[in-house]
């Protein structure tokens, strides 16, 4: 990522992708205010830091060393949004709503945005965009893909 200021909402961002990478859900929660909501694809709406938490480890169950990096960062007064890109192995089964797709090995790139809004110096609002085609095109689970 290229140098950006540090402000308190780039060190909370940090702090919660960070902790995400080492699926230390402790210090995400911490990152979390507790009303927060979370909103990723396929209709799932967490509420609070708790449930944001457990969510979220689905994804650490296919890609256990998932590990996402900012690549391009916008920050506004109260909210920011930040381009991702989520790297690791297919190492565990990924549960589809079409079925579970075994391990492949095969490491993936997904690009993805995340759109936050914070409440003081911590993340009340979080909606993860990411791109289930190229999710499944990198793991060899689409017809006709090698």
């Amino acid at each position: 990522m290229a140098a950006i200021a540090v402000t308190p909402m780039v060190e909370v961002l940090q702090k919660y992708l960070d902790a995400f990478n080492r699926a230390d859900w402790e210090a995400y929660k911490t990152t979390l205010a507790p009303d927060s909501v979370h909103i990723e694809p396929g209709n799932m709406e967490l509420h609070g830091p708790e449930a944001s938490a457990e969510g979220v480890k689905v994804f650490k169950v296919p890609f256990p060393d998932l590990n996402g990096e900012v690549v391009r960062l916008m920050i506004g007064q109260q909210e920011a949004a930040a381009e991702i890109v989520w790297t690791g192995p297919h190492t565990g089964p990924l549960v589809t709503p079409t079925g579970t797709i075994p391990p492949t090995g095969k490491p993936i790139p997904v690009h993805a945005t995340k759109v936050f809004a914070f409440e003081g110096d911590l993340i009340k609002y979080c909606r993860h965009y990411w791109d289930m085609t190229e999710l499944l095109g990198e793991i060899g689970a689409l017809p006709g893909m090698p």
